[in-house]
């Protein structure tokens, strides 16, 4: 995929209304290079309101497959969702592929041979949190989120789609990933698109958006009127697919964040 632009926003961040991304400057402060740039800050102990923060990830080069033993390859990005944990390792068939993934953030696409591939989430100190073997399509992409669950962490597979709705028309969707609130409703300008009672782990279809710029509003779906969560402003892009993501930045109920992913074509 050509370039990806995320928006990041979560319950514990004071107030920062983003400038319009700007694809031709470099963002300020350069990370870890195998995972996102990003300029956000970390999450305090307790929410203090509704705040937004600008994450944006300009291309950079594949690099050479993880594990390719043919030429029937698909690409692989990691997502890390997971509440309560320091940043992760992560291996694909005992190969370092992402140093230091953090919560809330995303790691680059790479290539990696199709068929069952083995993921294992470690931490700093050597200790193996999960090892768990996934399917990887061919010619597709796909984001591999590690999630909280009842039982301690998993992972899921998410397919990374591209747009087909003209240059007039972007396509969004969401993936609630946030294992405290089960049923969540996200808005886009008050009633214009609207995904209700999003529930864990699922992942909703495209709907069409028009370009443009709008307000997300993400919500608790559990109480009577919807208690609000959080909003984001984002621009719409003609041919673009958008992916919200809704996870937790600490395991208590409405302590969430919201990653929204933009994936275009090459």
């Amino acid at each position: 995929m050509e370039s990806l632009f995320y928006m990041q926003n979560d319950t514990d961040m004071e107030p920062n209304m983003p400038p319009a991304p700007k694809e031709d400057e470099l963002p300020a402060g350069v990370g870890n290079e195998n995972n996102a740039d990003e300029t956000a800050g970390e999450p305090g102990a307790e929410p203090e309101g509704t705040g937004t923060s600008i994450i944006t990830v300009f291309p950079k080069p594949i690099i050479p497959c993880y594990f390719c033993e043919t030429d029937q390859n698909g690409l692989v990005r990691f997502l890390n969702a997971v509440a309560g944990y320091n940043p992760f390792l992560i291996y694909i068939n005992n190969q370092l592929a992402v140093n230091g993934l953090g919560n809330g953030e995303m790691s680059q696409h790479g290539r990696v041979s199709a068929g069952e591939q083995t993921i294992t989430v470690g931490g700093q100190d050597g200790y193996v949190f999960l090892e768990k073997q996934i399917t990887v399509p061919v010619d597709r992409a796909i984001t591999v989120a590690i999630i909280n669950t009842d039982h301690g962490m998993d992972l899921m597979v998410i397919l990374d789609m591209y747009c087909n709705a003209g240059i007039n028309t972007g396509c969004f969707r969401v993936c609630n990933l946030s294992i405290t609130n089960p049923g969540v409703h996200v808005i886009l300008n008050g009633d214009n698109v609207t995904f209700f009672n999003v529930d864990y782990m699922q992942v909703t279809s495209f709907q069409y958006v028009s370009t443009g710029f709008y307000m997300v509003s993400v919500s608790n779906s559990t109480t009577q009127n919807g208690n609000l969560l959080l909003t984001s402003d984002i621009y719409i892009r003609g041919n673009a697919s958008y992916t919200l993501y809704v996870f937790n930045w600490s395991n208590v109920e409405d302590a969430i964040r919201i990653l929204i992913v933009e994936d275009r074509r090459p």
